[in-house]
């Protein structure tokens, strides 16, 4: 598995919490994704870098898993 799905997984798990700080910022966010992985960035939950190209495969994995 590469960074960015770990951290993608990390996150959607952090997600499914009904009520976490994690759903509040992607449910409340007008850029839903960023808000939530610079969330998980400040909570330690992962440290890709914006712009990287981890980032981008983070925000494609977090999508597939939101979506499907």
């Amino acid at each position: 598995m590469s960074t960015a799905s770990i951290a993608a997984a990390n996150i959607y798990v952090a997600m499914s919490v009904i009520d976490s700080d994690y759903n509040e910022a992607f449910m409340t966010s007008c850029e839903p994704y960023r808000a939530v992985i610079d969330h998980a960035r400040d909570c330690g939950l992962h440290d890709i870098e914006d712009g990287s190209e981890d980032y981008e495969q983070l925000v494609d994995c977090l999508e597939m898993l939101v979506c499907n």
